[in-house]
């Protein structure tokens, strides 16, 4: 009707739906699909998740590693797909995902890490924030450059009012390129099995906590193949682990999307680093190990 002005909202998509989820956020910045994975899936890792990173639950209990402290009462930090955490590989390759990837980040996009955002209770709201820097600054050129990063975000207890959902101001990725956009902050309550995507240039903020226990929440990033998230994480973090039986579990086509991932550390890789610290850091010790290593016949 004419003179009306449309409430904005965040749009809802099935898994059958990935195009008509890829206009919603090129237009609006974030879209939220409904129950892409089964509820028992979620289930299962939400409790694997709770004995691997007992911090994501208790901020004091030992944190995730790569921990960040974001604002007060919320982390930060990557959690390495090895043992009951391997069924996140049914998370990372959902057909529905791996087609809006591919539209809004181009046939080479790749994973760039993986982990879990926690808000504690009394987490307080957070200022409103972009995930990472424009490409370029300034201007409207900048606005109007396509998408180069997505947060897929993936609920493991149920997201309300009072544990607070993140919220957003629609169309903010393209303001200065003359996009609608929304002043109004707009939201939308999750169960396990959906998740919520958006662009890394879109406002938003995490909504207070006032429950009685934490919200923890998965994550993925996934970028073009040329953008590297050096904003949000230390040079050497280590964002995106696996262990040998989750590599197992990739199709092989898909293995391009895992460029990035490095393997579980092992035996033979710890003895690696101790030898190359020795060399570095305690010469001696370290001709003493090479001499050990090259004698068969026992030590007198």
């Amino acid at each position: 009707m004419e003179g009306v002005i449309r409430t904005p909202s965040i749009g809802h998509f099935n898994g059958d739906q990935p195009d008509d989820a890829v206009e919603c956020l090129n237009r609006d910045g974030v879209v939220a699909f409904d129950g892409l994975w089964p509820v028992e899936l979620i289930s299962r890792l939400e409790h694997a998740l709770r004995n691997m990173v007992p911090g994501a639950y208790n901020s004091r209990a030992p944190q995730p590693e790569d921990f960040l402290e974001v604002d007060t009462d919320r982390i930060n930090g990557l959690v390495p797909v090895a043992g009951a955490m391997r069924e996140c590989i049914d998370l990372l390759l959902h057909p529905t995902l791996l087609k809006l990837c591919e539209q809004m980040l181009g046939k080479d996009w790749v994973f760039e890490s993986f982990g879990v955002i926690s808000s504690f209770p009394g987490a307080p709201l957070q200022e409103a924030h972009e995930d990472s820097p424009p490409l370029l600054d300034g201007g409207q050129l900048a606005d109007a450059l396509p998408t180069f990063a997505l947060t897929i975000s993936i609920p493991l207890v149920p997201v309300d009012a009072i544990n607070g959902s993140t919220e957003f101001l629609i169309g903010t990725h393209r303001a200065a390129a003359g996009a609608t956009r929304s002043d109004t902050f707009v939201t939308s309550w999750l169960s396990p099995g959906d998740c919520m995507v958006w662009d890394f240039m879109v406002r938003h903020r995490g909504q207070a906590n006032h429950g009685t226990t934490a919200r923890p929440l998965l994550y993925i990033t996934a970028c073009r193949k040329f953008w590297l998230d050096s904003t949000n994480f230390r040079p050497d973090a280590r964002k995106l682990v696996l262990d040998h039986k989750a590599w197992t579990l990739i199709p092989q086509p898909q293995h391009k999307r895992f460029v990035r991932a490095r393997s579980m550390p092992g035996p033979r890789s710890a003895a690696r680093t101790l030898i190359r610290l020795s060399r570095w850091y305690a010469p001696g010790l370290h001709r003493a190990i090479r001499r050990l290593v090259r004698r068969p016949e026992r030590i007198r």
